[in-house]
């Protein structure tokens, strides 16, 4: 009786360890800081999207991508100077009686973008271009800088009694590492 019991579960756990060695983790990529008037950072997430992220994309669940940006001097003997913070968040939301993504970008100021296209509702969601963080007259020639980014992945946070009835949406939230970029202008 133990050794069917041994069995089945190492049947059954067996396949699915290769599956999650698969799995990427969302990362920062593909950065470009600018220096020439102002200080400005391009950037994307790459695998930022779970299958489960992506079903409750397109089930109505809103779902938003926070970056948070830090810019820092950097001091040999001290702890770096902090210069900046900046949040800003790319928010979806899908409307099935549209059948077409809303997303929302707080850097850019401009209204939501809509598509029908999932590919490139993803491709909106994951890139940020020409961020402005500072006047280049702000940096220091010769002086080196660390601009730090980060992203958030979430669902938003849903109404008290959903909370409790789409309990498992708050499994799929999952954050990128810090990225370091180190220039100097």
């Amino acid at each position: 009786m133990l050794k069917k019991a041994i069995i089945f579960v190492l049947a059954v756990f067996i396949p699915l360890v290769p599956l999650s060695a698969l799995a990427q983790d969302p990362r920062i990529d593909e950065v470009v800081v600018n220096r020439n008037s102002d200080l400005r950072v391009s950037f994307s997430v790459k695998d930022a999207f779970t299958k489960e992220m992506e079903e409750a994309i397109r089930s109505g669940i809103p779902t938003a991508f926070t970056f948070i940006v830090k810019l820092g001097r950097v001091r040999n003997y001290w702890s770096n100077e902090d210069m900046g913070v900046w949040r800003f968040k790319h928010t979806v939301r899908y409307d099935s009686l549209k059948d077409e993504y809303e997303i929302r970008r707080d850097e850019t100021g401009i209204e939501a973008a809509r598509t029908k296209d999932f590919v490139e509702m993803k491709k909106i969601m994951t890139a940020c271009s020409d961020v402005v963080l500072a006047e280049a007259a702000a940096l220091n020639k010769g002086q080196a800088y660390d601009l730090r980014i980060m992203a958030e992945l979430r669902t938003v946070e849903l109404p008290f009694i959903l909370n409790y009835v789409l309990f498992f949406v708050k499994f799929w939230d999952v954050d990128t590492g810090w990225y370091t970029h180190r220039f100097s202008p």
